[in-house]
């Protein structure tokens, strides 16, 4: 698990490192209060199950990698793209797992350090993600963590992404 934790640091630590020209902490200074807003309303929207409140701080679809282990849908994508109405359907629930829901009261809404910054190079953006634990390392699975990439859409921070390491 160390090994793996280690590796993953050092992904996003070499993400941040190659962006840094692009999405700096003086970004993440700008976006503080957004940041802030968004992790209040997250955090709230998930403890009181409000699926409509989660699906405002989405920006659909947003892309999935884990949903497609949940989903009915056939595809030969190693993903699938969450509409509002799949979200509605099912794919909310991703936000209810207790892992989830144990990591995020942990934190306080100016706990920036789980927000690690990097420049999307798909939407020519500086964006966020935020991860945690989904599975422990055993001796039968090397472990899993889950992870939501965040990006300010008309003002306020959006979830545009999930996936998962390993």
């Amino acid at each position: 698990m160390t090994r793996f934790l280690l590796f993953t640091l050092g992904l996003l630590a070499g993400s941040y490192s190659f962006s840094q020209h692009k999405c700096d902490s003086s970004i993440l200074q700008a976006d503080k209060v957004l940041l802030q807003n968004f992790w209040t309303d997250f955090k709230t929207a998930i403890n009181n199950k409000d699926k409509t409140k989660l699906a405002s701080l989405c920006r659909f679809p947003f892309t999935c990698d884990y949903c497609i282990l949940d989903s009915s849908k056939a595809s030969n994508k190693p993903y699938i793209k969450v509409t509002k109405t799949t979200f509605n359907e099912s794919q909310y629930e991703i936000f209810f797992a207790v892992r989830l829901v144990k990591e995020i009261n942990k934190h306080l809404p100016q706990d920036f350090f789980i927000f690690q910054p990097y420049y999307n190079t798909v939407d020519k953006k500086c964006s966020y993600s935020f991860g945690y634990i989904a599975r422990d390392e055993n001796a039968q699975h090397p472990g899993m963590q889950h992870f939501f990439d965040i990006q300010k859409v008309n003002g306020q921070f959006k979830i545009i992404s999930a996936w998962t390491l390993p």
